[in-house]
């Protein structure tokens, strides 16, 4: 017994030992700013190799040995901080904001978060803040000027018009060349189901990137090159726009915004002195006379019946003043295992042309859980309605503009019917403006669904798996009539038809991530996944062609109707891996591959490979320059990759029967059905279009990161592109779908931003980028040199071989070998007998500069927004021009020497009057004459806000408040174009860019919100 008392004391100092040298140390990192969670911060033991790394709950697991140790926490963007063990086995860490710091976390693609100083590609990041301040009811409208090589166009100012983002070009040549649109790392659907009489005739609906509220928007993240966007697939080829959605955080709160804006259309200008009429005698519109034009004498002192003619204008008279309202509230919180949020949105807005509106109801539910140390949920739902009611526009006699921009201004429109019933105009083959407000209606309902389901588990803290299910599920119903009485449309006794779109996409990733750091220089990791993306599409189309009862919109009061049904499936799957490594801070390289199979290309050439190779060197570290004062950070990256693309319609391959339209006779025609084999051949062996790009770019950070800037050069060739190809009829088809054309885009980005002001008071931010793009199609494929996809043809917007996409083409004037214009012997430019390429859609270069002053509780933010070149087709002009409504043809007595060479080769001496038989059979009858230089400066945003300080609100019963007055489109600079918005498109989200006809002018609009939390 004495002899094993000292053995049991040595044996429990021995254990005692053993316990304090090895023991496990766990805990929580969290951001100071918002009590969030970071994931991926670098835990080390003080004098040894010992390091462990935050899961992406941010807790960490770390095995220590030995007495008097301490722990380091670093972290990219934030003060790096050394906690005393000492006998605790749980220490939870709050990181600081590095006020110098040279780095910031960004999304990248499949939602990975990343240090942006070890990114190889070029990205950009535009907060959530940013969008909600822009005031728009589109997010896509809300990136315009912000960043670099991205343009983005706008279909109309009309309520729930649509908008498309093209990220450094188009790249593909009848296909689709939006930007892939991403939430929380699900892919979802933004295109636009247009109008089924088509954008030319009817004008435009909304994208569906719409449905998406910016109050729920944390981050919108820009991947340009394929670099970037390749794990994400073959839809990524054209670029990504990445959403992440916000996350509750800090204490719970209930926060309540509202916000009214109001909309001023902006109109061209018209002349305002001459009357209906011809060759100065006048037409009495009001009184039953008909006529076109405003070629009558002046309106001043104009007296028919003993009294003078009253002055209108057509254009203020109709449109009216538009009006927002957008209300929100959220709940939101966290506690140390989950996060919460809750938000609803109403917007409602009144367009400013009678008739239309534009309404979303926007609910946002995302929720996060710790079940255990090692998994993390997170389950969210966005569900969303939208309702838009529309009138056409474009070139269709249902469209309004017809008789508002044409109107004489001696013409009144009330009443807009005849005791007969019949309608009052000024014209024939035309419709009173205000009878179509009444009587013609687009609407449109939408119903959609946004859920996303997240698995995370940390079996170790270098290994994490990520299971991510989410869908994209939305019906939209659309209904559209003509009343009987209408004047130009299919039928006298009108018509009307019912669409409704189902569409169901079900997306599933699984990641498995390793990352791990060997010693203090070595940092690796290595992602490997599986994608399956399906989607379903099936659409009903109910049309009716003349209408029995009155006011009854129903497809049963249709003597004739059509009924057709479509049915689309798509489905890809795909493996993908990304390695990235880290040497010492300094070097960085990134491999990515992807596997994708696909069910629209033939069963031979279905599954493709494609990549990614890309490095960076940061050159201030190899060079001991991090402390240097005047640059402190300078990096080098340069990567290539191919990316697949599938970039075509379900079905293409094949040579299916289809119900034929022959003339203007639609089948069934006389109690007889009909189909026709398609006259537009599928290849079987179709394969994937290809896209090759090379980039570098340059990174650097002066005066302590108080100046940074960022150059990148691309090239990108787009190859083996899917067209539609027309071909000999001889082979029985009128056009092929095959792989025929290739282009290119070789450009520059540049982004400059810094903070010149920086005091504990006053901050001034600014940052400015720019763009410069050149394109162009080298191949069409089948011996042709152009292939259209917009407009008429003549004037019409077209694809030319070895021109830049988006050629305008249509008629032009004789010009002789030397460029100048051959006169006639009257003195008018002799008018070419052959048709040709008449100007250029892609803009030269595009700028965009934001800046913020901040003044205590008090900021001024504004955007400009600049586009040099790029010409614009104004089918308005092409019609007014003519009717002499325009303000080019208020001075009608005006002479001119029109510059050029009469057919003998000398100069042109002679002066012509430029009045009614110019404009009408010269300078009308020349598609050249309707091109106009789409050049413009626009201060597209300004914003004026303050925000309570909380020694204000101590007393009052919320603990924040801010209020905001924004204006959007204050100022436009346009030298050379004469229509409303050089920026706006007839077509909307199609390929059709720079061809503008009889849309809703854009809006000059004045914002007023209040923000309160409780």
């Amino acid at each position: 017994m004495k002899k094993s008392l000292p053995f049991l004391m040595l044996l429990s100092l021995f254990s005692i030992a053993a316990w304090a040298q090895t023991r496990t140390i766990t805990g929580t990192v969290i951001a100071a700013s918002d009590q969030k969670p970071l994931p991926g911060v670098s835990i080390r033991v003080v004098g040894q190799k010992t390091a462990t790394l935050t899961n992406s709950s941010g807790k960490y697991s770390i095995q220590v040995t030995g007495t008097n140790l301490s722990l380091e926490f670093s972290y990219l963007g934030f003060k790096t901080q050394t906690k005393t063990i000492g006998s605790n086995n749980q220490i939870d860490v709050s990181l600081s904001d590095e006020e110098t710091s040279l780095n910031e976390i960004v999304v990248t693609a499949l939602g990975i978060k990343r240090d942006k100083r070890t990114l190889t590609y070029s990205t950009q990041e535009v907060s959530g803040n940013a969008l909600v301040a822009a005031k728009e009811n589109n997010l896509v409208n809300a990136l315009a000027g912000k960043v670099a090589g991205v343009q983005i166009t706008n279909s109309s100012g009309a309520a729930g018009s649509s908008s498309k983002i093209v990220i450094r070009g188009n790249t593909s040549l009848t296909g689709e060349n939006g930007a892939l649109f991403v939430v929380d790392g699900v892919p979802i659907n933004n295109t636009e189901a247009g109008n089924p009489d088509g954008a030319l005739s009817a004008g435009g609906t909304a994208n569906r990137a719409i449905d998406i509220d910016p109050n729920i928007v944390e981050s919108v993240t820009v991947l340009k090159g394929a670099a970037a966007s390749a794990l994400y697939g073959s839809a990524a080829a054209r670029g990504v726009v990445m959403i992440t959605t916000k996350t509750g955080k800090g204490k719970p709160s209930v926060s309540v915004s509202s916000g009214i804006t109001v909309d001023h259309p902006i109109f061209p200008e018209f002349q305002d002195k001459y009357a209906q009429g011809s060759n100065g005698v006048y037409v009495d519109g009001n009184n039953g006379e008909l006529g076109s034009g405003s070629w009558g004498p002046p309106i001043d002192g104009l007296i028919v019946n003993g009294a003078p003619v009253q002055k209108h204008d057509p254009r203020k008279e109709f449109f009216r003043t538009g009006f927002t309202t957008d209300n929100t509230v959220a709940v939101s919180g966290a506690s140390d295992k989950s996060t919460y949020l809750v938000s609803y949105s109403y917007l409602k807005t009144k367009g400013t042309m009678p008739g239309t509106d534009f309404g979303r109801h926007s609910f946002f539910t995302k929720f996060s859980n710790n079940i255990t140390d090692k998994i993390n949920v997170i389950g969210q739902l966005n569900y969303v309605n939208t309702a838009n009611d529309r009138l056409p526009e474009g070139n269709s006699l249902a469209s309004p503009f017809w008789t508002v921009y044409a109107a004489p201004i001696s013409w009144n429109p009330l009443p807009t019917t005849y005791p007969d019933g019949t309608q009052r105009v000024y014209r024939a083959a035309r419709n009173n403006p205000y009878w179509l407000v009444d009587n013609v209606q687009f609407s449109s309902q939408v119903n959609r669904f946004l859920p996303v389901f997240t698995v995370t588990y940390n079996p170790t803290p270098w290994l994490t798996i990520t299971e991510r299910l989410g869908a994209d599920i939305f019906n939209d119903d659309t209904h559209y009539h003509e009343a009987p009485g209408i004047v130009g449309g299919e039928s006298d006794n009108g018509k009307m038809y019912n669409r409704e779109i189902n569409f169901r996409q079900y997306n599933h990733d699984l990641i498995v991530e390793a990352k791990k750091s060997f010693g203090d220089d070595f940092f690796g990791s290595i992602l490997i996944g599986n994608n399956i993306l399906a989607s379903n599409q099936k659409t009903i189309f109910d049309k009716g062609i003349g209408l029995s009862a009155k006011d009854f919109y129903n497809i049963a009061n249709a003597s004739t109707q059509i009924s057709t049904i479509t049915e689309s499936n798509y489905r890809k799957v795909g493996v993908y891996v990304q390695m990235t490594g880290e040497y010492k801070r300094m070097l960085s390289l990134s491999l990515t591959g992807r596997y994708d199979g696909t069910s629209v290309l033939s069963s031979s050439k279905q599954y493709y490979p494609y990549g990614s190779a890309s490095a960076g060197f940061i050159f201030t570290e190899a060079l001991g320059m991090s402390k240097n004062p005047i640059m402190n950070f300078g990096k080098f990256r340069i990567s290539y990759s191919y990316v697949g693309n599938d970039n075509v319609a379900p079905y293409s391959i094949g040579t299916p029967y289809i119900k034929p339209v022959i003339g203007n006779i639609e089948f069934p025609y006389d109690n007889l059905n009909g189909f026709l084999l398609t006259n537009t051949y599928g290849d079987k062996n179709l394969k994937n279009e290809g896209l090759k790009e090379f980039e570098t770019g340059l990174e650097f950070k002066f005066l302590k990161n108080r100046l940074n800037l960022e150059a990148t050069y691309f090239n990108k060739l787009s190859q083996d592109l899917i067209s539609t190809t027309p071909i000999t009829p001889s082979s029985g088809f009128n056009a092929a779908v095959i792989n025929a054309a290739s282009m290119y885009n070789r450009g520059i980005e540049l982004v400059l931003g810094g903070t010149p002001i920086k005091t504990k008071d006053i901050t001034w931010d600014i940052s400015l980028n720019f763009a410069k793009i050149k394109n162009k199609v080298t191949d069409i494929g089948q011996g042709l040199d152009n292939i259209q996809f917009a407009g008429f043809v003549s004037p019409g917007v077209f694809a030319y071989k070895n021109q830049p996409y988006a050629v305008i083409f249509g008629s032009r004037y004789l010009r002789n070998d030397a460029g100048k214009l051959v006169i006639d012997d009257q003195g008018y430019p002799i008018i070419d007998e052959t048709l040709g390429a008449i100007g250029n859609t892609a803009p030269k270069w595009n700028a965009g500069l934001t800046t913020t002053f901040t003044y205590k509780g008090i900021s001024l933010s504004a955007v400009l927004d600049m586009k040099k070149g790029g010409d614009v087709y104004n089918l308005d002009n092409f019609y007014l021009n003519f009717y002499g409504v325009t303000k080019v043809t208020q001075d009608r007595t005006a002479t001119k020497v029109i510059e050029g060479v009469t057919e003998d080769g000398s100069p042109n001496t002679k002066q012509i009057t430029l009045d009614q038989k110019y404009y009408q059979e010269n300078f009308s009858a020349v598609d050249e004459n309707g091109v106009e230089d789409g050049t413009y400066v626009k201060l597209r945003q300004v914003t004026l806000a303050y925000t309570f300080p909380a020694d204000l609100l101590k007393k009052m019963p919320f603990r924040g408040l801010s209020v905001s007055a924004t204006g959007r489109n204050l100022w436009f600079y346009t030298p050379h174009y004469t229509g409303s918005d050089p920026e706006v498109s007839l077509y909307g989200t199609g390929n059709g860019g720079g061809f503008t006809n009889f849309v809703t002018p854009s809006n000059r609009s004045f914002n007023f919100a209040v923000k309160v939390t409780f």
